[in-house]
């Protein structure tokens, strides 16, 4: 009986090592999984620093998250992230749903135009949506995303552009669009960001993950977004630019199965196209350049409304997204009619409304 018991011991012993062995390599098993998800990719190679399981949450989180280019000419990775946690949800599993929840904090998304193609990046035409349903098989229902930023370069300019939209908060919710799980089919969203040194601009949204078109109600607002922090940006892009001034956008979008209507409202406050000093003296432009600038800001003056000192208009949008219909003619006579007879406001209007969501919305009530 002794024996028996001695040997009962040795097997749960050996099986409490096994074990702990095998906790032990999995994170090691799991890092070297990731890594080889992530460099999938033609073009692009990633890496995880760390990755850490909790298994008793249903959990497991990513620490320095890279993707880059794999030919080593851009010197900005496409994305990283301090920290990505893929969690299970255990409420909606009681529910009969296998779904997750995604936390991002500080990630990083880095575009770039360089002069040939090697050494510009942009992430299109890969299949990252494969690669994350690799890494978290489950259906995503909740995503946020903390202190982000998202960044344009190019580095072939003097001076070189980068131009960014920082301290990004995002929240998506109801991303499963399932009545047995929500109140509600549609999904939201939100989200807030700071443009340079100064600017915020803000997102709402819903949309229907179900539809097999988009389907999507937006809202964007822009507030006192200093021009001269894209300078550089329009110095290259662009027949003039800007020595002062802000900007303030508003914009609503709906999209009901891929069909848009909607319209985007900018606003210029206080701007200068031209300055002798800035453009002639500053930055050497010549008699052509000059004179483009200062025809620029000949027209700017002439379509400004004097009392709120801004130039304005209102850009009605419709049709499909695969082909927009922009209404230039109605966007013409909005300049016009911020000019010389009421200014805009730059708010939103709340007059696109969605009827799909509505109709999804009003369903799930009844």
């Amino acid at each position: 009986m002794k024996h028996v018991k001695t040997r009962i011991g040795y097997v749960l012993g050996g099986l409490l090592l096994l074990l702990i062995a095998l906790r032990l390599y999995l994170p090691y098993a799991a890092a070297n999984y990731i890594n080889a998800t992530l460099s999938q990719s033609d073009q692009y190679d990633g890496r995880v620093g760390d990755v850490d399981l909790m298994l008793w949450r249903g959990a497991y989180s990513l620490e320095y998250v890279l993707l880059y280019k794999a030919n080593g000419e851009v010197d900005k990775p496409l994305f990283k992230a301090d920290h990505v946690e893929f969690t299970l949800s255990w409420s909606q599993l009681m529910k009969g749903a296998a779904v997750g929840r995604v936390v991002i904090n500080a990630p990083e998304i880095n575009f770039v135009d360089g002069d040939t193609e090697e050494s510009s990046q942009s992430g299109k035409n890969e299949k990252w949506l494969s690669i994350a349903d690799q890494l978290f098989p489950l259906r995503i229902d909740k995503l946020a995303i903390s202190d982000g930023k998202v960044a344009f370069h190019n580095p072939d300019t003097s001076p070189v552009i980068d131009i960014s939209i920082h301290d990004i908060q995002l929240e998506i919710n109801n991303l499963v669009n399932s009545e047995r799980l929500s109140d509600s089919r549609v999904a939201t969203a939100k989200a807030t960001g700071q443009t340079a040194e100064q600017g915020t601009i803000s997102l709402n949204a819903k949309l229907n993950p179900a539809t097999t078109a988009p389907t999507f109600d937006l809202d964007i607002q822009a507030d006192n977004v200093g021009l001269v922090n894209f300078k550089n940006l329009l110095d290259t892009y662009a027949p003039f630019d800007l020595e002062a001034g802000t900007l303030t956008l508003a914009a609503e979008i709906a999209a009901d199965e891929g069909r848009v209507k909607g319209y985007i409202k900018p606003i210029l406050h206080n701007v200068e196209v031209f300055s002798w000093k800035g453009d002639i003296e500053r930055d050497g432009d010549g008699l052509i350049e000059g004179s483009i600038e200062a025809m620029s800001a000949f027209v700017t003056e002439l379509f400004e409304n004097q009392s709120k000192d801004q130039i304005a208009t209102r850009i009605p949008i419709k049709g499909h997204l695969s082909s927009l219909d922009i209404e230039t003619w109605e966007a013409f006579t909005a300049i016009l009619k911020n000019a010389f007879v009421q200014a805009l406001q730059g708010n939103i209007e709340k007059s696109i409304e969605l009827e799909r969501l509505e109709e999804v919305e009003n369903t799930a009530e009844k």
